[in-house]
């Protein structure tokens, strides 16, 4: 029996959908050559001038031999994950997003990619800020885990903005949308009330808060990853 005019057989079908869904082997080799040309394109050059501007916050004390109040040490070093954060809100601009949405391979994977220079540099520049602010004696008793904590939640919390000012924009530029509302997320931590209060300084309530401070942190990474796993 021979097949209608104008409609294929049912085996070419498959056999055209086998060809158009790449194995898994070819689809490792496909992410393995994306690998590069992605952590390339990532714009870092925002991150580490957050970073240079963060250094520049710490120093003065450093260099003046100051001696400031543990609680004034705390709002420099939140000032300098606020740069930070800042600077992340661009790890995912991407203006070949329109070219790069048909490859056989997950959005979030180029997501990921992306991450991990951000991660990398910003860790970079957090640890260097708190070498410059460890340099003074009364320093070394400050609750560095926790303001690392803290550091690693506003980064989370700025990759989130990123992730849905990325999915927003039809260019794929993440940043004009990703940081005005990192500014306005900043703002509102400020002004919470005392029961909910994240921004502390060293007392009775900084224990509580950065248990607050813990669960922002895992429910930005579940979000983050809601969005970036969500289907268009």
């Amino acid at each position: 029996m021979r097949p209608v005019s104008g409609v294929p057989a049912i085996g070419s079908s498959r056999q055209a959908a086998g060809r158009l869904v790449p194995k898994r082997g070819g689809r490792l080799r496909t992410v393995a050559a994306l690998v590069w040309p992605t952590l390339r394109a990532t714009r870092i050059s925002p991150l580490l001038a957050a970073g240079v501007v963060g250094a520049a916050i710490v120093t003065p004390p450093a260099v003046t031999g100051s001696v400031l109040p543990p609680d004034e040490h705390i709002t420099l070093l939140r000032l300098v994950l606020a740069c930070i954060g800042l600077g992340v809100t661009f790890a995912l601009d991407d203006a070949a997003k329109p070219t790069t949405e048909t490859l056989p391979v997950p959005a979030w994977l180029g997501a990921l990619l992306r991450a991990v220079p951000a991660a990398v540099i910003g860790g970079a520049c957090w640890a260097a800020a708190l070498l410059v602010t460890r340099s003074g004696p009364e320093t070394a008793s400050l609750p560095y885990p926790d303001l690392t904590r803290e550091a690693a939640t506003v980064a989370a919390v700025a990759f989130l903005a990123s992730a849905v000012g990325w999915r927003r924009s039809p260019r794929g530029i993440a940043s004009p949308l990703a940081a005005p509302m990192l500014l306005l997320g900043m703002a509102v931590v400020a002004l919470l009330p005392a029961s909910v209060a994240l921004l502390v300084g060293t007392g009775d309530g900084w224990n509580a808060a950065h248990d607050r401070w813990m669960y922002l942190l895992a429910g930005t990474l579940v979000a983050t990853a809601g969005v970036l796993t969500a289907r268009r």
